[in-house]
């Protein structure tokens, strides 16, 4: 009873690890990359959320989160390893797959479209796009489709 009861508490307050993902109480300085994800549903911009990864009333972060609401993943990890945006999605909540992404949903039939720096994507599960430093992903629903902002990276 008590195991099952601190698992719900842990859980409650974000603290355990998601795929592999801890809650540190420090960046990680073994990787450090950044991405920006742009979320449009018929043309209009969605708001990836800031705080992401950063459990409120908690004193961690995991290792992919936001710190403010512009879209840029950041990656701050003690260890070198691949991170994929499925991993992302998990430590946010929301689903990610062909037709419904963080309140995108496709119509019956249809997917979302899905680009990577520039080029369609059309690989088996969006959950398995590996994040790379600098690396803009475009989800939309459409039509009508947005034109994608270019990231500032001077920030990073």
């Amino acid at each position: 009873m008590f195991v099952t009861a601190l698992l719900v508490a842990q859980s409650f307050f974000g603290t355990l690890p998601i795929d592999g993902i801890r809650c540190d109480r420090e960046e990680g300085a073994v990787e450090h990359i950044h991405v920006a994800l742009q979320l449009f549903d018929r043309g209009k911009a969605l708001t990836v959320p800031a705080d992401i990864g950063i459990p409120q009333g908690s004193d961690c972060l995991y290792w992919l989160h936001t710190h403010a609401a512009d879209g840029f993943i950041h990656i701050e990890s003690p260890v070198r390893r691949a991170f994929d945006l499925g991993e992302f999605f998990d430590v946010w909540g929301p689903d990610l797959t062909w037709t419904s992404a963080a309140g995108l949903s496709a119509p019956h039939g249809h997917r979302l479209s899905i680009w990577v720096d520039g080029t369609p994507w059309h690989g088996k599960d969006p959950r398995g796009i590996v994040l790379h430093d600098h690396q803009t992903i475009v989800i939309q629903n459409g039509p009508p489709f947005a034109k994608p902002a270019h990231p500032d990276w001077s920030k990073f």
